[in-house]
C-alpha cells in the first residue's frame, strides 16, 4: 500500500519503446495479482493477528531497509537533537516501521469487508462536536492531518460516521488497475476522491456544499509550497489550507488516528484552528501554514512512534540554502 504510492514509474512508462510497453502492462497485472493474493490470505486472519503480522513483518523491514533507517534517523536528528538518546531514537524507528506495516496489513484484511473497520477504533472519537459545530456554520470544513497512525482506516471510518461528506486529495497511482481498487477502497463508506492533477474548483466546490476535505501537511512540497518552521528547520509546505481557508472561511480542524498499542485506534477531531485575518493575504498565508505545522509538530513530539519518520521531510531547501543537502 506504501510501496504503490512512493514509487513513480512514470518516467520509465514514457522511455518505453512500442515493443516494451507490454512489459509494463504485465507488470501491472502482476502487481494486481500480488495484492489481490496478500488480501485472500489475510482474510480469515483475526485483528489481533494481523496486528501481530504487521509488527513481524515492520520489524523485518527495519532490518532490511537501511536507507530509510538513515532517513529517519537524520530526522530524528533534526527533531530532537540530544533531547532523545540513540538508544530511543533506534527505538522510535523500529516503532515507526512497524505502525506503518500493521496500517498496511489492516488495510489489506478490511478491503474484504470495510464494516471490519469498526473492529479496529475504540469508541467514539473525541471531538465531534467540535466537527458539528464547524459544519453548522456552512462554510465547508479542512482537516488537517498527516501520515500518523491509520490514516485510512480512519478516513473510513469518518465515513461511516454520517456526520459530513470527507474527500480526499491524493496522487493518481501509475498503475491503473491499482488505482481503481485503491480508488474502490478508499470510498466504500461514502467518501469521496479528488486527484492532484484535477482542478482546484472541485476543492472549492466540495467547500461551498459544506462537505470536508482532508489534507495532509507533513510531507515535502517540491513544487509550489512554502516555507515553514517544522522541528526548527525549514520544511517545503504545501499551503492549500491557509489559502482556502484564507479564501472560503472554511474551518481548519485537525484530525488524526492514535495506536493504542493493540492494534486498536482511538480518533481524535479538534481543537480547532482559529486564525485571524490581518488584512495582508500573503502575510496571513504563510503564519496559518506555519501554525498548521505547529499543531502537526505538537502532535509528534506527543507521541513521535506512529509519524512516518522514514519520509525525506526536510528534502527541498529554500533558496539560501541551496547546495545544502541533509540527506
Amino acid at each position: 500500500f506504501q510501496v504503490s504510492h512512493r514509487h513513480s514509474f512514470s518516467s520509465t512508462w514514457h522511455l518505453m519503446s512500442k515493443k516494451r510497453r507490454p512489459l509494463s502492462k504485465t507488470r501491472h497485472f502482476l502487481e494486481c495479482a500480488a495484492l489481490r493474493a496478500l488480501i485472500f490470505f489475510l482474510r480469515p486472519l483475526s485483528a489481533k493477528t494481523v496486528f501481530r503480522l504487521g509488527q513481524a513483518l515492520g520489524a523485518l523491514s527495519y532490518s532490511w531497509a537501511k536507507k530509510r533507517k538513515q532517513t529517519a534517523r537524520i530526522n530524528l536528528n533534526i527533531a530532537f537533537g540530544d533531547e532523545k538518546s540513540d538508544a530511543e531514537k533506534n527505538q522510535i524507528i523500529k516503532s515507526s516501521f512497524a505502525q506503518l506495516a500493521v496500517s498496511a496489513l489492516q488495510c489489506l484484511w478490511v478491503w474484504t469487508d470495510p464494516q471490519r473497520v469498526h473492529q479496529l477504533i475504540e469508541g467514539e472519537p473525541a471531538g465531534l462536536d467540535q466537527l458539528k459545530a464547524c459544519k453548522e456554520r456552512g462554510k465547508g470544513v479542512f482537516f488537517l492531518t498527516a501520515h500518523y497512525g491509520n490514516w485510512e482506516v480512519m478516513g473510513i471510518d469518518h465515513g461511516y460516521r454520517g456526520v459530513c461528506n470527507l474527500n480526499s486529495i491524493i496522487r493518481r497511482l501509475d498503475n491503473p488497475y491499482l488505482d481503481e481498487m485503491v480508488m474502490e477502497f478508499r470510498t466504500v463508506s461514502g467518501n469521496g476522491i479528488f486527484y492532484r492533477d484535477e482542478s482546484p474548483l472541485l476543492i472549492a466546490r466540495a467547500l461551498k456544499n459544506n462537505e470536508a476535505v482532508a489534507v495532509m501537511m507533513d510531507q515535502n512540497t517540491a513544487k509550489g509550497g512554502i516555507f515553514v518552521d517544522f522541528f526548527g528547520e525549514k520544511a517545503a509546505t504545501a499551503r492549500s489550507i491557509a489559502l482556502l481557508s484564507h479564501r472560503t472561511s472554511a474551518a481548519i480542524l485537525p484530525l488524526f488516528s492514535y495506536p493504542t498499542g493493540k492494534g486498536t485506534y482511538r480518533i481524535k477531531y479538534g481543537p480547532e484552528l482559529k486564525l485571524e485575518k490581518s488584512g495582508d493575504k500573503k502575510r496571513d498565508v504563510l503564519r496559518w501554514t506555519q501554525e498548521c505545522e505547529q499543531f502537526i509538530e505538537k502532535v509528534i513530539r506527543g507521541y513521535p512512534d506512529p509519524w512516518m519518520w522514514s519520509h525525506r521531510r526536510w528534502k527541498t531547501r529554500p533558496l539560501e540554502e541551496q547546495g545544502r543537502k541533509i540527506y
